[in-house]
């Protein structure tokens, strides 16, 4: 009664719920405070277009990856980045980069709420391996998942810096590819690295 009251749901006349008009006043503020995705749209298109794979813009909340935009693949089977989707944090490539650039503090304190569950053979399921997979990651400046979420499907995140130097974004190139020693998941990681920090000057 609460949530009517303030037109957060709304009740018809058989009483059944239904979400309310204030959910749109909310959405539409939060919209247009996120002038990210106007600078990163045209990115992500270029991308998308230029490789032929599926491009990603995600964030991390609450210890999960979610999905802020994307470009789908234009070449083989489509493969989806359905946008407000979670996704794990230790066998995604963006999930391992947030993970990478976060001070150790944080990252214990995510780890120890966040089980490392096992999704496909290659997943990482050792505290210490995924730590080593980290510091890897800090040192090329973009991490890759290679079939740790699912079987068949490689990806590449590069970070996204804030004013303040921290990572506040991961964009990336999500395909199926053979294998990443190849050279065409080679150009995607030099692709996604350049435009990463294109958009963190444009930031």
């Amino acid at each position: 009664s609460t949530m009517r009251e303030y037109s957060v749901i709304a009740q018809d006349e058989l009483g059944r719920y239904m979400l309310g008009i204030r959910l749109l006043e909310y959405g539409s503020t939060l919209s247009s405070s996120w002038t990210i995705l106007d600078v990163v749209r045209p990115y992500i298109q270029h991308i998308s277009y230029e490789t032929g794979q599926t491009v990603f813009l995600s964030i991390l909340d609450r210890g999960e990856v979610i999905t802020l935009d994307h470009a789908e693949s234009r070449i083989g089977l489509p493969v989806h980045a359905e946008v407000g989707c979670r996704l794990p944090v230790h066998c995604t490539s963006q999930g391992k980069l947030f993970l990478a650039y976060m001070s150790e503090q944080e990252r214990e304190a995510l780890l120890l709420r966040n089980a490392l569950v096992e999704f496909t053979r290659h997943t990482i399921t050792s505290k210490q391996a995924l730590f080593d997979e980290l510091h890897r990651i800090r040192e090329q400046g973009y991490a890759i998942e290679n079939g740790e979420y699912k079987i068949g499907l490689r990806s590449v995140a590069a970070p996204v810096f804030d004013s303040d130097g921290r990572v506040r974004y991961a964009i990336g190139i999500i395909g199926m590819f053979r294998q990443i020693e190849t050279q065409q998941f080679s150009h995607a990681v030099e692709v996604v690295c350049q435009t990463a920090s294109r958009i963190t000057s444009s930031l």
